[in-house]
């Protein structure tokens, strides 16, 4: 007998695309919980843009205003070379014409803001999922405790490294996209203009920024390295060494930052899937189509997808295989585009060698600021089924 539309649908993974997902459905009264193998509230990385698309979304959820109190809104961006030349600028505020504008912020205050915005019983801590069961006559996931749950259906929200769609699918190999990254928050904001991020390009590295509220700035550096590289005693010290001599406000936001606060990971993203779902059972954000950080959509993508999750599932009948299809097929091929411009984008601002760094950088600052925005502005406008999406949410986002 097929699991009762009284069953929750079962999210596996509380990070922005699950707790997200988990919102959506409840605005159109369909049964959630979400399990998260961590015991408590964690958030992986330090800092998170969330661009004018996922902002929509979270406004349809009516969350902007408490988002909003507890980080910064961005107004303008800068490339520049790490020497400080401004290469491009983009008025980041101004992408969305009506729409909100994007906003930086830490990434425990998000989770804090969407957890809150959840019954207190949906998030279950400390349940960490072995496998799971898609069959549509009895979908459900078995934990690591013994535990088996029933689903309506079941959502794979866990990460790039994702038990549920190893379950589902077997082993996929990530990606590395030959360079590595390391991530900060520096207690204060020396160098940064209110609302402004930066991003300085130099060889083989790179180093950005930006406000992400209470009088802190989030950061990131990356370099050319090989994978499973390891740091020394004081990472923060390597780094200072690393990006000695760049532009401000480089070494002011690393000099702001507490020692032993810094976080490294290899950057990797996914071949595109060739299929996320099974029977009952299907994939959400970086488990489905993990991408590189570069265009500042990873969490983006995975709040888009919950809105097209939320819709589905209200709206569906019966035949929730055929429903979970239709997701897929609304989110597939948008994503797959941020995976394969993400991944471009990052092999160029990588680039090392001096000659390449010199067109690289020339082409950069010959494009017009206007033709960057119109191009931004294409890639961030919500396809006409998510807008649909929205108004179903009821938001005000949706406009």
């Amino acid at each position: 007998m097929s699991a009762s539309p009284s069953h929750p649908v079962v999210i596996v993974g509380a990070g922005p695309g699950g707790l997200c997902a988990a919102l959506a459905l409840a605005r159109v009264h369909v049964p959630v919980a979400v399990l998260e193998r961590a015991p408590q509230p964690v958030a992986a990385g330090a800092g998170v843009l969330l661009q004018s698309n996922a902002m929509r979304v979270l406004a349809a959820l009516g969350l902007e205003e408490p988002l909003r109190a507890v980080g910064a809104t961005m107004e303008h961006g800068l490339v520049a070379d790490w020497r400080g030349r401004p290469l491009q600028g983009l008025a980041l505020d101004r992408l969305d014409p009506g729409g909100p504008a994007p906003l930086g912020l830490h990434r425990a205050d998000l989770a804090r803001v969407l957890t809150a915005a959840l019954p207190c019983d949906t998030v279950r801590f400390g349940a960490a999922v072995r496998e799971v069961q898609p069959d549509p006559a009895d979908p459900g996931v078995s934990l690591e405790d013994g535990q088996r749950l029933t689903a309506r259906a079941v959502v794979g929200a866990d990460g790039i490294h994702s038990t549920v769609r190893a379950s589902l699918l077997g082993p996929r190999m990530v990606r590395y996209a030959g360079y590595t990254c390391w991530r900060g928050v520096a207690l204060g904001v020396p160098g940064l203009e209110p609302g402004h991020m930066i991003e300085h390009w130099g060889p083989g590295q790179r180093f950005g920024a930006l406000p992400i509220g209470a009088g802190r700035a989030y950061w990131f550096a990356t370099a050319n390295a090989p994978a499973g590289g390891e740091d020394g005693a004081d990472p923060l010290a390597a780094l200072q060494g690393r990006f000695a001599g760049w532009a401000s406000p480089v070494s002011a936001l690393l000099a702001a930052t507490p020692a032993g606060a810094v976080l490294r990971n290899d950057i990797h993203d996914l071949a595109p899937l060739g299929r996320w779902s099974s029977g009952a059972a299907t994939l959400l954000g970086d488990a489905a189509h993990a991408m590189t950080p570069n265009l500042g959509q990873g969490a983006c993508q995975a709040i888009e997808d919950a809105v097209a999750l939320g819709w589905v599932l209200g709206s569906a009948p019966g035949d929730l295989p055929a429903a979970l299809e239709r997701y897929e097929r609304i989110r597939r091929s948008r994503t797959r585009r941020f995976v394969s411009r993400s991944r471009r984008f990052g092999q160029v601002a990588q680039w090392r060698g001096a000659t390449a760094r010199s067109l690289r950088d020339a082409l950069v600052a010959a494009t017009p600021d206007a033709f960057a925005a119109n191009s931004a502005a294409s890639m961030l406008a919500l396809p006409p089924l998510l807008v649909r999406g929205l108004r179903m949410l009821g938001g005000e986002g949706s406009s």
